[in-house]
């Protein structure tokens, strides 16, 4: 499963004590810039990705310094995270042949 949380660029210490719990931090969270997505330039979008029982911890444990991306977009931003991610591969593949 996957999730995406908006965090006030100011909060971004915060991200360490999630990578530092023993249950979220064996999941994986991805850090990106806002501004690449056409979203709030003043926050850091984080990529959720792993179990559902560690992201009911992960939204339970730093509540208030996460917001759940609105629904509408998660789809539309997820998807473009992940041509981004294959884009990045394909590059990588080219320069090892």
């Amino acid at each position: 499963m996957y999730a995406l949380y908006l965090l006030k660029k100011s909060d971004k210490p915060v991200i360490a004590k999630m990578l530092a719990d023993d249950i979220i931090g064996r999941q994986a969270i991805t850090e990106k810039d806002t501004a690449s997505f056409g979203l709030d330039n003043d926050k850091i979008l984080l990529l959720y990705e792993g179990s559902e029982e560690a992201n009911r911890r992960l939204a339970e444990l730093f509540k208030d310094n996460l917001t759940p991306l609105e629904k509408s977009k998660v789809e539309e931003v997820y998807k473009m995270i992940k041509d981004e991610e294959s884009r990045a591969e394909g590059g990588m593949g080219f320069l090892f042949r």
